[in-house]
């Protein structure tokens, strides 16, 4: 119900744009093709045989010689500069650009906003044909004002619409909907994992569907441990190669070898790294309340700030933590530990001097907001950033999958990543987790 009310309001609300811009459209088009008709009136009347341009007879609107009347022309020779213009100017010029046929909005007499029509014509005269720039000009006051009135006139019966939409669905699904809601309890049962099947008494009509269900959630489970079990057995069996390739690393780095040593000791640590995630990984469920984890927010920044300002690249940098009173999130000790770490590792890797970190509550969230100044990403790529195996930089060093990781954790835990622009100009990355609950368990 709350995705088809969503919907409607959605849809609604892109009708009323819809209608307000064709409304605006039509006017402004209708206000255009009246300048272009008045061009041409004050083409027919220009009298080329003196300096300044002169009309042989006035235009019949009266809005033309009323003071700020909202109509407005504007005749100037192009070769002497001279100008005349409509007593509602009154000692107005209109800026007009060089070139042949224009439309656009400007200002006007007594600071109105105008939309313009100028056009370069050529006129014949007793002495040879002059080029004039004539101009013609409506207020946009009264088209705006039209548009603000029927937008919220539309707005008006629109939601009238709306209402009876929604009261309508609502009554289709109360009334003949309504055995489908202990399916729906059931099905809550299993996503908040207080249950693995749908349990309980249900209508004869809706055994079928219960029972596909219950067997898909079998398979569904099946297939998890199983997928689970052969993470595991993968990365068990590569602990052996890691094993030898370290051992390797040492014996070249004792017979002098300590670039390719420390090289290979890289990978191999990487690889590792990679490995032991992917492993607990595997092992990570849904968790219910029951099973819920406390860990501290802050002292896992203050822990990884520690380890990082030792690093040759956090020596560099200053580190500037502005965190508030401490948070505990639902979220086991070690994956908060591999959240930050990764996060603050991205911001240093970037970071031309200076990581700014900070801490707060917002309600039943915490909110772990991360900036650098570095050279920031483009609005267009912001999207990108956490696909995994994505580099935007292939200059710099990195498996492209730390930040998909945090969002795989994230994803995991209930929580959410969001990219901008940061103040001190490079990249903010903002984690949002839930707080833990009172009577959840501390993490080791």
């Amino acid at each position: 119900m709350g995705l088809a009310i969503i919907w409607v309001l959605a849809s609604l609300v892109v009708a009323g744009f819809a209608l307000q811009y064709l409304f605006s459209a039509n006017i402004e088009r209708s206000t255009r093709q009246d300048l272009d008709a008045a061009i041409g009136r004050l083409a027919a009347l220009i009298t080329p045989s003196s300096d300044m341009p002169v009309l042989s007879a006035p235009l019949p609107d009266p809005r033309y010689v009323t003071p700020f009347g909202g109509r407005y022309w504007q005749v100037e020779a192009v070769d002497n500069g001279q100008i005349a213009r409509s007593r509602s100017l009154w000692d107005f010029v209109i800026e007009a650009p060089d070139t042949g046929e224009a439309v656009y909005r400007g200002m006007g007499p007594d600071g109105r906003r105008l939309i313009i029509l100028t056009r370069s014509l050529e006129i014949d005269g007793p002495s040879g044909s002059r080029i004039y720039r004539v101009t013609v000009a409506q207020d946009h006051g009264p088209i705006l004002e039209a548009t603000q009135r029927f937008g919220h006139e539309a707005t008006q019966v629109l939601l009238l619409l709306g209402a009876l939409i929604i009261l309508a669905a609502w009554l289709q699904i109360k009334l003949g909907l309504s055995p489908i809601s202990r399916v729906k309890i059931a099905l809550e049962a299993v996503r908040r994992g207080e249950a693995g099947r749908l349990e309980g008494p249900f209508p004869t009509e809706l055994g079928p569907l219960v029972n596909e269900v219950n067997e898909l959630l079998d398979a569904r489970e099946v297939m998890m441990d199983r997928a689970r079990s052969r993470a595991a057995d993968l990365a068990h069996g590569l602990k052996t190669p890691l094993a030898v390739l370290h051992g390797i690393a040492e014996r070249l780095a004792e017979k002098g070898s300590k670039q390719e040593a420390e090289l290979l000791q890289q990978l191999s640590f990487e690889v590792s790294e990679r490995v032991d995630y992917q492993m607990r990984l595997a092992a990570l469920r849904v968790r219910t309340t029951a099973h819920s984890s406390r860990s501290s927010l802050n002292t896992t920044v203050i822990r990884t700030l520690t380890v990082l300002k030792k690093t040759g690249r956090g020596e560099t940098l200053h580190w500037a933590a502005e965190l508030s009173d401490d948070c505990w999130v639902d979220l086991h000790r070690q994956d908060l530990m591999e959240l930050v770490g990764m996060t603050l590792e991205n911001a240093s890797k970037w970071a031309v001097s200076r990581v700014i970190i900070r801490t707060r509550r917002e309600d039943d969230k915490a909110v772990l907001e991360i900036s650098d100044d570095g050279p920031g990403i483009p609005d267009d790529q912001l999207k990108s950033l956490g696909t995994r195996g994505l580099r935007l930089d292939q200059t710099l060093p990195g498996s492209g999958l730390g930040l998909a990781i945090a969002a795989e954790i994230l994803e995991i835990n209930n929580g959410t990543i969001t990219y901008g622009r940061a103040r001190i100009g490079g990249l903010v990355v903002t984690i949002i987790l839930p707080l833990a609950q009172a009577s959840a368990s501390l993490s080791d």
